[in-house]
């Protein structure tokens, strides 16, 4: 299953999920594999078994192989015709499409089956696939960098650089791995990012900017707008739930919020931050700066806990990772 797993690396299928596939011999060698791509590419069982037969071999599977037509024909179809005799699937689709149908299926047809042999791997290996099949909405991680003392910025809005160039390459990363990256009109026009990834020898895709307006206008000849992203304007104020129930429709399942205090208090509040990523700099800005988030902490009891499941260092710099308990 880690081999099938591992097979994943790189690849960019959402809005489908990611999914590896290795094939075993009788003898438990491995003979042979592959992973789904990208969309409209062929799935990644179709890929391990190509254009041969496996009769008495077992496929090992990331996640439940597909029983209907899509952009490709079902998986299922393609173990029964290569002769596979045992599947070892390691989480159970949440697509409702999907869900049991797959595994049903197979062993109607005689095929012996192993489910959910290792979920927590396959759901952490891809959790943006799961939550959006189970909520309907984008997953949101929310990526904040501050001085020791908390500052984002200095108060004349400058930011850059508060962070080492490790943490920085570690942001990009954080990119690549997401399907868009999410930002308001004030980063806009402050500070004229590309929101692109600029890593030595990066060739995978370019997340999608996605832009929260509101009521503010933004200058044509800022970089990001060269790049066609996706802007949601309201004077009313824009409905983040609503943009993150819709972005799926345009391949977005993962999307890393880079915004300022405002967009990052604003996600926070409205409950719709799965991940926060903090990056604590070896730095202090000594005096009050721009804080991470718009608004006021009135009470105590207005505290949100976080619950921290990664303290890494990076150069001089620390990145904190965890989640809101209780779902925030």
């Amino acid at each position: 299953m880690r081999d099938a797993l591992a097979l994943t690396a790189g690849t960019h299928p959402h809005p489908n999920p990611r999914v590896g596939a290795v094939i075993v011999d009788p003898e438990g060698v491995v003979v042979s594999g592959g992973a789904h791509q990208e969309v409209g590419t062929p799935h990644a069982e179709r890929v391990a078994i190509g254009d041969r037969r496996y009769p008495g071999h077992t496929m090992v599977v990331t996640l439940e192989p597909c029983d209907h037509t899509g952009r490709t024909p079902p998986c299922t179809q393609a173990i029964l015709e290569a002769g596979i005799d045992t599947v070892v699937v390691g989480a159970t689709d949440p697509d409702e499409r999907v869900s049991g149908r797959g595994i049903a299926r197979l062993r109607e047809a005689g095929v012996r089956v192993l489910p959910d042999v290792a979920p927590d791997l396959v759901e952490a290996n891809d959790p943006a696939y799961f939550h959006h099949r189970r909520t309907g909405r984008a997953r949101v991680t929310l990526k904040i960098a501050s001085t020791l003392d908390g500052n984002v910025a200095a108060v004349d809005g400058t930011s850059r650089w508060i962070t080492g160039p490790e943490a920085r390459a570690d942001v990009h990363r954080l990119r690549g791995e997401s399907d868009a990256v999410m930002v308001g009109a004030g980063t806009i026009i402050a500070d004229d990012p590309e929101l692109t990834v600029r890593l030595d020898g990066w060739t995978g895709p370019q997340p999608t900017p996605v832009l929260i307006l509101g009521e503010r206008e933004i200058p044509r000849d800022r970089a990001v707008m060269a790049r066609e992203p996706l802007c949601y304007v309201d004077a009313d104020g824009v409905d983040l739930d609503a943009v993150l129930s819709e972005l799926p429709d345009h391949g977005i399942l993962s999307v890393l919020v880079e915004g300022g205090p405002t967009l990052a208090g604003s996600v926070v509040r409205a409950g719709l931050v799965d991940e926060v990523v903090w990056y604590v700099a070896g730095a202090l800005g000594v005096g009050r700066g721009r804080e991470p988030f718009a608004g006021t902490f009135t009470t105590i009891s207005d505290l949100r806990t976080l619950a921290v499941s990664d303290v890494t260092p990076i150069g001089n710099d620390v990145r904190v990772t965890g989640h809101f308990e209780g779902g925030v």
